[in-house]
């Protein structure tokens, strides 16, 4: 009888040390938390206490300590793209506006010939037409962030959407002795999608091919039994194009920016076809760059 109760005695013990450690364990890994997240440095909660509980605990504070910092970066570089973001749209407001600014008060304080008269109302023109393009785009932008319009799906012909795209854009090509060479095997291909976005899709990235390549587009349409892939190839400019961020908003290599680009063209094309169930890449190879949406 005495053996038992040393026995219960030793285990009662054994119990009282054991959560007097465990308690005093809980409370050194709160402390790290409280360390971890004050100090916002990259570490993790750790722990040598001889416990599966105890172990489980941390490993999942862990994770969600991870879950916290990435979180806090990905707010970080949304604020910093925002940022960017304003100063960029307050820059490409600014220049068209400045600029038609500039010519309307040549028009109306110096006496010049009726033709120059015409050449820069002209002018000022195309740079209302840029501004118009330009507030059209973000406000664009601004409701695909908002997510507020449900999207309605219908039946279409992608050839045909493809094709009207390419007209809107032949006389600019044409000017420049360019050409787009449209290829499909197929004369009609259908599916379910939405017509306005798919054109806006295809018009943003015919005018890119267009104000970033010196050469022609290609613009190449296949069909197979479960996927259809359109592929936009053209020649570049800049050697220095990251192909990684090209879809991120407002994302131009320096040059390009005086060429009116702001960067939103391909945003935009990537949120509609993701809209839209599809994917889209980009790639550049051999001094070419390969755009494929794939539905």
């Amino acid at each position: 009888m005495e053996i038992i109760l040393v026995i219960l005695i030793i285990i009662i013990l054994f119990l009282i040390c054991y959560l007097f450690f465990m308690k005093k364990e809980l409370k050194r890994i709160k402390k790290e938390i409280d360390l971890v997240l004050s100090n916002k440095t990259n570490g993790l909660v750790h722990t040598e206490f001889i416990s599966k509980e105890i172990y489980e605990l941390v490993d999942s504070i862990n994770t969600h300590l991870m879950e916290v910092k990435n979180n806090e970066r990905e707010l970080a570089r949304k604020n910093a793209n925002f940022v960017k973001m304003i100063r960029n749209i307050s820059h490409d407001l600014r220049t068209p506006l400045t600029s038609s600014l500039g010519y309307v008060d040549l028009l109306l304080n110096t006496k010049m010939p009726e033709k120059e008269k015409c050449k820069n109302l002209k002018i000022i023109d195309e740079r209302l037409k840029r501004l118009s393009e330009l507030i059209d785009s973000f406000f664009e932008f601004s409701k695909i962030l908002s997510n507020q319009e449900e999207i309605e799906f219908e039946k279409v012909n992608l050839v045909a959407i493809i094709e009207k795209a390419i007209s809107n854009h032949y006389e600019d090509f044409y000017k420049e002795n360019q050409v787009i060479d449209f290829k499909t095997n197929q004369r009609k291909i259908c599916m379910k999608s939405n017509e306005v976005m798919l054109m806006r899709v295809f018009d943003n990235l015919i005018r890119n091919a267009y104000k970033h390549s010196d050469g022609n587009l290609c613009i190449e349409v296949c069909q197979s039994d479960d996927k259809i892939e359109i592929v936009f190839l053209n020649s570049l400019l800049y050697n220095d194009l990251d192909v990684d961020r090209i879809f991120d908003e407002f994302y131009t290599v320096d040059i390009s920016r005086t060429k009116g680009n702001t960067g939103l063209g391909l945003a935009i094309a990537k949120e509609f076809v993701e809209e839209l169930k599809g994917k889209i890449t980009a790639d550049k190879k051999n001094g070419k760059l390969f755009i494929t949406i794939t539905f």
